[in-house]
């Protein structure tokens, strides 16, 4: 879906107005007041939230972000605020940032605040996008996008509903007795819900879907306003399974890579402690051409799938890795630029139309011609191709070592982060509602009620999932800077190449099946060199590739290629119940109790890891999720489980 950005316009009082739909976006008394009054007060907060360690805020419409500034304001200054709050807005027609700067010196009340909220505002694309505040205790999840399409696809449990909007009468559609139903669905018995309007077409529709409603005094010259609960006649015909509560927040991770170390820091971000075990031996101090990879988002014509997870996981990675440098950590990486690029007029003429289709802000994405690409990358090209401005490259080590530092900084009563490096896991068992992770004599190395699997290949060969992985290895060659001109961006195609650093060229990678060889071979970067005079035609370095260095590592493939993120199915419940999973749906299958897992990344690593560690976090937690429901389905790891059962073949 392509986003509209919203207008910024007055009308004759000076008050923020839409042409589009011929209405103020607040009451001309008072915009902070109103949503005081109305929203905060309508809901009976801070009251409502006191001393819980989750609560869940839903609104229609995000307009100028007076009401989650006004909440955010009143969260900061409650000494019994909830632990966590989440605030989850959906809005058509975003402003754009300097829109907002115009429209935000209206109401100095708020400037420190909006000033923090204007400068993690995301790029105007369809979606979730996740931000984070007051060191992740206030996360503001913005759903860009059109309310009919997007509340089906939330993920979440309100606690309260600011129901907001132009006037029924200038956009009914935000207050059709559909939505009304599409909210009931997203609430549980007790929450609480409020709006200015007290129209009969929006009492009527609210009641009809379940709420309670009264009428009390409106803000202003608004004579009333409707408040309300959910309190359904009967129960829901497929009740949404209860998070279980957990009174020991305590977590085995398996696995030190990019996953368990991303979701390691998730979780301790939440005050939960860590035992992470790693086969390996921890990381030794690395010589400075040490392997990078690169990030980038992925891009189709029809935005499938995989392009629009992608994208939440791209836009969400790099919001969080300033967040670590600004923690102290310390990360190699370099937001240079990547250039992918085409091979021939059918995929210049492909890659035209994907953006065109889409219609991504150009600093997101952009077609260029080859006379550009060879401008921005500084060399000789072949092809123009996609330009992807905010992508570059990381060292996953430095990333991996950063997110374990920030993990274990977290202050909880006991340490939050205790690491079992050299030691591999045999087993893992459950017993008196924990599991514990065993090693080969049978003895529990930790004991914990969550386990996480973020072991990669090894995933299933703990807990199955009813699908085989498999093993793609990958090897890239170091070039010494001094033997061809490197280019000033990362390009992408048939291979890829990086800029030197520390007087290296990182160029790859192959992609070997059936070959578990750990240790860089000659025809690896020998396939390696012809890659690189693929992208660079001038690139021929004089080089025996004998003698060059280079690194290995190991893509853990599932079948459709994409992540593994969420609850292990319970594969031996499933085949005793098969004949009644024919027509089931993801919540129907048994899982097992508190495990779960992260893991099948292949060449995305980068890219998926630190979304998935928030997602699992999420679902772990009961938190909302941060991508629409049809994404994290497609990430479940039951999806295997389940489609064999519907095709009598489990």
């Amino acid at each position: 879906m392509r986003i509209e950005p919203a207008e910024l316009a007055f009308d004759s009082e000076g008050i923020p107005y839409s042409p589009a739909y011929g209405d103020v976006y607040h009451s001309a008394d008072s915009g902070p007041g109103q949503a005081c009054h109305v929203f905060v007060g309508g809901n009976d907060l801070p009251r409502n939230w006191a001393y819980e360690r989750n609560f869940t805020i839903l609104e229609t419409g995000f307009g100028l972000g007076l009401n989650f500034l006004a909440t955010w304001r009143e969260w900061r200054a409650d000494p019994a605020r909830c632990e966590r709050l989440h605030f989850v807005s959906i809005e058509k027609h975003p402003f754009e940032r300097d829109a907002l700067r115009t429209l935000h010196r209206r109401y100095g009340e708020f400037a420190p605040l909006a000033e923090q909220l204007r400068q993690a505002w995301p790029p105007l694309m369809a979606g979730l996008h996740r931000l984070h505040f007051e060191d992740g205790r206030l996360t503001l999840t913005l759903a860009f996008g059109d309310v009919g399409l997007l509340t089906p696809r939330l993920r979440l449990r309100a606690d309260a509903i600011y129901l907001d909007g132009f006037a029924p009468r200038r956009n009914p559609e935000m207050w059709s007795p559909q939505l009304m139903r599409r909210l009931a669905r997203l609430a549980r018995p007790g929450t609480t819900i409020a709006t200015y309007s007290s129209a009969g077409v929006v009492r009527q529709g609210l009641e009809a879907a379940g709420f309670a409603l009264e009428k009390c005094p409106g803000f202003g010259r608004k004579r009333e306003m409707l408040r309300g609960s959910y309190a359904p006649r009967w129960p829901p015909r497929r009740p949404r399974e209860a998070v279980p509560i957990l009174n020991d927040r305590h977590a085995i991770v398996i696995g030190a890579g990019l996953a368990g170390a991303a979701i390691s820091e998730r979780l301790a971000s939440r005050g939960w402690r860590i035992d992470l075990i790693e086969r390996r031996a921890p990381p030794v101090a690395q010589t400075p051409g040490r392997y990078a990879g690169v990030f980038h988002p992925h891009i189709s014509r029809d935005d499938c799938i995989l392009s629009r997870a992608s994208r939440n996981g791209f836009l969400y990675a790099v919001s969080r890795w300033p967040a670590l440098e600004q923690t102290g950590q310390a990360l190699a990486w370099a937001r240079c630029g990547v250039l992918q690029l085409g091979g021939d007029s059918h995929w210049d003429q492909r890659m035209t139309e994907a953006i065109a289709a889409q219609g991504y802000p150009p600093d997101y994405a952009q077609y260029v011609e080859r006379g550009v690409a060879e401008t921005l990358a500084g060399c000789r090209l072949k092809s123009g191709g996609w330009w992807f401005s905010g992508a570059g490259w990381m060292r996953p080590l430095d990333l991996i070592a950063a997110q374990l530092a920030a993990a274990g900084a977290c202050t909880t009563r006991v340490a939050a982060l205790t690491t079992h490096f050299g030691v591999g896991v045999h087993a893992i068992a459950r017993s008196g509602g924990e599991w514990q992770a065993l090693a080969a004599d049978g003895k529990p190395i930790a004991t914990a009620p969550v386990l996480v699997l973020a072991n990669s290949n090894d995933t299933t060969r703990l807990a199955s999932i009813a699908q085989s992985l498999k093993n793609i290895r990958g090897q890239v060659t170091y070039l010494p800077a001094a033997s061809m001109a490197a280019p000033r961006v990362v390009l992408t195609g048939s291979g890829y190449v990086l800029p030197a650093a520390d007087g290296i060229v990182v160029t790859g990678s192959t992609y070997d099946r059936d070959n578990d060889d750990p240790e860089p071979q000659v025809q690896g970067h020998e396939a390696n060199l012809l890659r690189l005079a693929q992208l660079l035609p001038d690139a021929q370095p004089a080089l025996d590739a004998s003698k060059l260095c280079g690194a290995v590592g190991f893509r853990c493939v599932a079948p459709d290629r994409m992540p593994l993120v969420g609850a292990m199915p319970d594969v031996d419940a499933a085949r005793v119940q098969k004949a009644g999973l024919s027509g089931a749906q993801l919540t129907d299958l048994p899982r097992c109790p508190g495990l779960y897992c992260v893991s099948a990344y292949a060449s995305r690593g980068l890219v998926w890891s630190a979304l998935a560690g928030e997602l699992l976090a999420s679902l772990i937690e009961g938190e909302p999720l941060p991508l629409e429901g049809d994404l994290a389905d497609a990430l479940d790891p039951g999806r295997f489980v389940l489609r064999q059962a519907r095709h009598a073949k489990l």
